[in-house]
Parts: C-alpha cells; sequence; structure tokens
C-alpha cells in the first residue's frame, strides 16, 4: 500500500519527527517492505539476475545490529490478496509496469525490479537467524499496527501508509534508522548500545496542524490517492477547495494537494460532516456508490481483531484466509501459513485462484522465462486445488459447486508477459500426472512418507531417483533442477550456462578462502632456523582443501562487472530461466513438506559473476580445458566440477543443449589449434584425422569416466556424484 506523494510530504517536514535510541523493545518489522528495501538501497544487482549472497549479509547485519541493543524483532509477512478485489486494479497496473521496467533496466535506464529468489533469499536467512516471523491471511498492514499496540512498540517499514495509522509507541521508517552502526549507551549508572533513530507519530503531526483531529488522518489518506482509490477520482472536489500556490518549482501539486487537504480538513467539525462534503460535489445518483468506497477505504486504516496476538502468545492457529469454495485450509498448511513458510503464490492459487508471475530482467524478444518452470506450476496448482476438489466430492450429488468444477471460474488464472504485453492463461486442474499417476490431495500430503514425495517431486523434474541418489543429500534437489532447466529451456541453454551455473554453486565457499596459505595448515619446522639451507627446508603434503591463489585469482575476477563488455542478453535469459525453474521447485517442495532440504540460496547464484564468466567463456574455443586450467585441473575443486559435469550430462540427453556459437577471436583461436594439431600428428590441412582439442574433450566427457572421490563430503561440492575414478 501506499500514498501518493505523502512520504516526500512528511520528509520535508522534519519537525515531524523526534530522536529516539532503540534498544530494550520489541519492534514489530514488515517483512515485504524492508526485503524491497534492504536490496534497493544498497547499491545490490538487479540488472543481472540478483545477488544473493551480498543481500544475505545484510540481512545478518541489519537483524544482529538490532539483537545487539537488546532489540527483539517481530517480521511480518503478507498474505492473499484481498478477495474483494479492491486492490486488482493496482496489481495488474504494477505487473504491467514491471515489464517495461525490466527492458528500462536491461538498456541502463533507472529503475528497481527485485531479482526472483530476493524473496525466498530474505526469508530463509531471516528462519536461519531465528527470528520469530508470522504470515498473515491478507495484506501485513493493519496486523503490523496491531502486533505493535497489543505491545506498545514501534513499527519498522517503509510504506506512507503508517503516518496515517495511530500507532501508540510511533512509526519508524526505515531510512531513519541508522541500522548499520551500534551506539554505546552510558548513564551514571549503566552502559549500553543502542541505534539511533527517528520516530514519528500522529499525535505529533496533528499538533503541528492546529485542529487537526487524529479521527480525520484516514479520511486524508483516501483522499490523497492509495492503493485502492486513485486520486483522480476526487478531482471534481480538489476543484473546489483552495490550495496553496508554491512560490517556486520545487513546490508540486502533490504538495498543494496536501496542503490544501489538511487545511480543509482543519475546519471540519467531524469526519462525518467532512464526508458529507466531499459526496455533495457529486450528482445526486453517484454519492452512494463514492460514499461507499470512500468508507470500503477508510476502513483500512481502522483497528480490527488480530489472530497474530494469540498466536505469538499461545501458538493459536486462527485464520480467516479460506480456499476460492470457501472451504477451511488443512492445519499444517495454516501451521505453515503462520511460521512465515508457505509462498503467497500458494495463498494465491488457493484463496483467489490468480497468481501473477514475477517478470525478470530478460530477453522480451523471447517466450517469457516463467514458460519453461510451467509443468512445475501446473503440479503445484493440481495439489493446491485437490482440497476444494475433494470437499465438493463430500456434497450431495446435485451441489451447484460440484458442477461447475471445469468452468473458467475453477481454474488458475495466471497472469504472465507475451512480448511486452501482460495476458492471462486460464490453467484448468488435472488431478493426475502422466509420469506419477493420482496425485495427492493437499490435506493428506504429511501422511505420504518422504520417499513418495521425493518420488513424486523428482518425477515432476524429470529425473530419477537412482539419478540423484549418490549425490549427498543438500545436493540431490539442486542436481535435479538444472537437469529440468536444461530439458525444458526455451530457447535452449548451452554448456557454457551449465558451466557458469556449476561454479556458482561452489563459488560461495571457494571465496571464503582467500588466504593463499592459511595459517592452520602452516606446518611446525622440524629443524631450527639456523639449520634452514636449499636442502634443509621441511617438505609437507598441501591439503586438499587448501585454495591456490590463482584459484581464488580467477573467482575474484568475474566478481565486478566490466563496462567495456557489453550487456549480454542470451546468457542473462538463460540464467532467468534456471531462476524460474529454482524458484518454483521449491515453492513445490515446500507444497510437498519438504521432502529435500532447501537448497542454501545466498550461495546458489550470483549475477554478475555469472554474466561476466559467461561473457568470457564466449571467447573460448576450449571452454572445459579452460576451466579446468583454471581449477587446477588436478586438485578437488577440479575434480568437483568436472564429477558435476559428468552427472548432468548423464542425465540430460546431447539434443536439449544450444549449440555454442564462437566469437570471432575463439573461432580464430580454435583454426590455429586444428591447423597445430594437424601438423604436429602428421597429417595434412583438411585430413580427415586432424581433430581439435574440443572435440577430443567431448569425446572423453562421453566415454564412462572412473573417478577416485578423494575429496570430503563435508565440502559443499564435493561428492556431488560418487564414482570410481582414474585420472
Amino acid at each position: 500500500m501506499g500514498i501518493l506523494g505523502f512520504t516526500s510530504f512528511i520528509e520535508d517536514n522534519p519537525h515531524l519527527f523526534t530522536d529516539c535510541r532503540l534498544h530494550n523493545t520489541r519492534v514489530v518489522i514488515d517483512g515485504n517492505n524492508l526485503c524491497y528495501r534492504l536490496y534497493f538501497d544498497n547499491d545490490l544487482d538487479v540488472k543481472h539476475g540478483g545477488e544473493y549472497g551480498q543481500f544475505a549479509d545484510l540481512i545478518r547485519l541489519f537483524f544482529n545490529n538490532l539483537r545487539a541493543c537488546h532489540v527483539e524483532p517481530y517480521v511480518i509477512y503478507d498474505g492473499a490478496y484481498e478477495s474483494n478485489d479492491h486492490k486488482f486494479a493496482t496489481t495488474l497496473d504494477r505487473s504491467k509496469r514491471r515489464i517495461l521496467l525490466s527492458e528500462t533496466i536491461a538498456l541502463d535506464g533507472p529503475g528497481n525490479l527485485l531479482p526472483a529468489l530476493a524473496s525466498a533469499t530474505f526469508k530463509q536467512v531471516v528462519s536461519s537467524l531465528g527470528v520469530r516471523c508470522a504470515q498473515c491471511d491478507y495484506e501485513a498492514d493493519r496486523e503490523v499496527v496491531m502486533l505493535a499496540n497489543s505491545w506498545n512498540c514501534p513499527v519498522i517499514s517503509v510504506d506512507s501508509d503508517f503516518f496515517i495509522f495511530n500507532i501508540r509507541a510511533g512509526y519508524i521508517p526505515l531510512n531513519h534508522l541508522y541500522w548499520r552502526s551500534v551506539c554505546k549507551r552510558k548513564t551514571s549508572d549503566q552502559e549500553g548500545p543502542y541505534l539511533k533513530a527517528q520516530v514519528y507519530t500522529v499525535d505529533n503531526f496533528c499538533s503541528s496542524f492546529d485542529g487537526l483531529q487524529v479521527e480525520m488522518l484516514p479520511l486524508l489518506g483516501t483522499l490523497m490517492g492509495n492503493d485502492y482509490l486513485p486520486v483522480t477520482l476526487w478531482q471534481p472536489f480538489y476543484s473546489q477547495i483552495k490550495l496553496p500556490k508554491g512560490n517556486n518549482v520545487f513546490f508540486s501539486k502533490r504538495y498543494a494537494r496536501a496542503y490544501g487537504l489538511i487545511s480543509w480538513l482543519q475546519e471540519r467539525e467531524s469526519v462525518e460532516d467532512a464526508l458529507q462534503t466531499v459526496l455533495s460535489v457529486f450528482r445526486k445518483s453517484e454519492r452512494e456508490d463514492y460514499k461507499m468506497m470512500i468508507q470500503s477505504s477508510m476502513v483500512v486504516y481502522t483497528f480490527f481483531k488480530s489472530y497474530l496476538v494469540d498466536y505469538f502468545s499461545s501458538g493459536n492457529l486462527l485464520c480467516r484466509l479460506l480456499t476460492h469454495d470457501g472451504y477451511p485450509l488443512p492445519d499444517w498448511v495454516l501451521q505453515n501459513i503462520r511460521q512465515g513458510a508457505m509462498p503467497t503464490m500458494c495463498l494465491n492459487a488457493l484463496a483467489n485462484h490468480r497468481v501473477f508471475l514475477h517478470t525478470q530482467i530478460e530477453d522480451l524478444t523471447q517466450p517469457s522465462a516463467n514458460t519453461c518452470s510451467l509443468p512445475i506450476r501446473v503440479t503445484i496448482y493440481n495439489i493446491l486445488l485437490s482440497h476444494d476438489e475433494s470437499q465438493v466430492l463430500q456434497e450431495i450429488p446435485k451441489s451447484p459447486k460440484k458442477s461447475s468444477r471445469h468452468t473458467k471460474e475453477f481454474c488458475v488464472q495466471e497472469y504472465d508477459r507475451i512480448g511486452k504485453d501482460l495476458k492471462k492463461t486460464f490453467l484448468r486442474p488435472e488431478y493426475e500426472s502422466s509420469t506419477h499417476g493420482c496425485l495427492p490431495n493437499l490435506a493428506v500430503v504429511p501422511t505420504l512418507c518422504e520417499e513418495d514425495r521425493k518420488t513424486l517431486l523428482l518425477d515432476v523434474l524429470g529425473v530419477k531417483v537412482e539419478d540423484v541418489s549418490q549425490s549427498p543429500p543438500h545436493l540431490q534437489f539442486t542436481s535435479a533442477v538444472v537437469c529440468y532447466w536444461i530439458q525444458h529451456a526455451h530457447p535452449k541453454v548451452s554448456f557454457i550456462h551449465l558451466y557458469c551455473v556449476l561454479l556458482c554453486f561452489i563459488r560461495h565457499d571457494i571465496l571464503a578462502c582467500q588466504d593463499p596459505l592459511p595459517a592452520d595448515v602452516l606446518p611446525e619446522p622440524t629443524v631450527p632456523i639456523s639449520q634452514y639451507g636449499k636442502k634443509g627446508k621441511h617438505t609437507w603434503t598441501v591439503p586438499k582443501s587448501w585454495l591456490p591463489k590463482t584459484v581464488s585469482a580467477f573467482f575474484n575476477k568475474f566478481q565486478k562487472g566490466s563496462k567495456t563488455r557489453a550487456f549480454d542478453m542470451e546468457g542473462v535469459h538463460g540464467f532467468a530461466q534456471f531462476q524460474s525453474c529454482m524458484q518454483y521447485a521449491i515453492y513445490l517442495n515446500k507444497v510437498l513438506c519438504e521432502p529435500f532440504p532447501q537448497p542454501d540460496l545466498p550461495g546458489l547464484f550470483s549475477g554478475i559473476f555469472s554474466h561476466e564468466l559467461y561473457k568470457e567463456m564466449k571467447n573460448k574455443a576450449d571452454v572445459l580445458s579452460w576451466v579446468m586450467s583454471a581449477l587446477g585441473k588436478t586438485s578437488q575443486m577440479a575434480e568437483d566440477f568436472y564429477r558435476s559435469v559428468t552427472v548432468v550430462r548423464q542425465i540430460v540427453p546431447e539434443e536439449s543443449f544450444a549449440t555454442k556459437q564462437l566469437s570471432k577471436t575463439a573461432r580464430k583461436k580454435q583454426k590455429r589449434r586444428e591447423n597445430s594439431a594437424a601438423s604436429s600428428s602428421g597429417y595434412g590441412e583438411g585430413s580427415s584425422s586432424s581433430s581439435s582439442v574440443d572435440a577430443e574433450d567431448l569425446k572423453e566427457m562421453e566415454a564412462p569416466v572412473d573417478v577416485v572421490a578423494s575429496c570430503s563430503l563435508e565440502n559443499k561440492f564435493a561428492g556431488l556424484l560418487s564414482l570410481d575414478c582414474d585420472n
């Protein structure tokens, strides 16, 4: 939610804020807003697909600094869209603008578009920190205010609607919380840490405008224009009141509207008096409709019975959210909702049969990056909607609900881009899978054994259990998603895409070891220093986990975007498809009660690293040999990488990959290598026996490979597949 131009109006009146020291208190945090602002306000990448590792570091810093000051955070997430469709037009408009924004950002224009896995990363990190959180039935704003008032603590968010709510302990906008620096508090008898902040209260706001009543603020928020009712509806009203004229170009119409409306409300005796005056400017035949619209908007800023207060105090699972057909949700689903663990997309499918898909930075001339993940989403919808189906089947045969099972109303409406336009698609649920057979009912999912749930998920991903059974448990899911992505990508992705993603998987752990000679692996001297000489130095075996300086330099080289290299849309689009597959596979895993452990999202993908590495690889005639050489050929990391590639190629057919298009430089290098190989082997140019290094490498990879697994399984990427190998 948001009130048009109201944040700027408040910020230009700094006297509305009061300095405070935040410590030894609870705070209620708007989780969705915090996720957006932590990402966008810290210059993290949006153009190349996201920087989840850096994002995770910021999240940890934020909450660790709160706790250092004995501030107990409670994070509240949004739930499903309201079933009354009051915000449907706003949501639709925002989805359309995201498509255009995607194109603008790709062309180096301004704008922010949250990467596909940012929300899931935020929730995963918050959960790992042990922060208490909950998910609302619908929009979080009122629940946040009710919790804060019940505990008499402040709210932290970035939402202009909180300037209207009467929050007793006040509202702290995130840009007024100096959370990066923990200060020390000193008094005569105690010392402790705190965070500097500036708090806003409606009492201070109203006292700054003499005569303005707190009860008038919901009407102020409505007439200023919010997510429910646009300000254009009230133009006839604004034409009847006096608006101040600014003395300079910086005094905008929005400021004039805010000052004029506040001045007008100061003169009104009551909310009812103000409402009747507003309605009087419209035709008599329209007044009742306008009255209902105003009242429905004003009620958003009023208080109501919050179930979250009871949830945090006693674990009560009372919930207003019902399915599309009006049935209560299974208890295990309610538990996941309250814990903040159920994807919002799933709630919208259950309650509204309507889902808006995420637009990434992608090639708008190609099919949407979400196209490749459609089979995964269909399975999610089928399991979710099976709950309504099972309830209807228990009713009498002539139930009107039963007769409408195959109408558009019962289908899931998906909104996604086609080209640069937002289009709606109806997906009719089918309760059987061509690969798995009958799908489980939502209510009985937890009763299935883990192996059955794993088998179902792998069937959807097109991977057999035995294909990933030898991989470490924490990598089986990721391996399956990679194989699914390659086989369903449209347009197809190349081996270069695969290599980049696999290197992303191990990059996080590699960068954690920057010292070329870690102190904990230095040997103890075996002879006196005075006796050291060229032949007297001790010898020792370098541990397999030691990171050579050249390998560290290889990964550091691609950490920052290059200003000299052009933006590669082909590469970014392929990675966008990967993120879409991963996002919805994670959602399916959640709907199936997580038969697989969730992947470590902060270390899963780096947009800049993948993009720069992809462009570099396009200039290499022999990509695989180049990567192996950079990783040290016989090193553990090289073994891990080679083994990972082998696993994927054993599962994914060759024709699933796009043919690599070499750059002009790479083609010249390949030609020189071919000529050199032909000359040294005694064959002339054009001989059928001459071959390039690439061809030899590919033949070697296609042949059975025996590998000695000499690596530690505790390593993040070691032992993805255990094969007997003689390298």
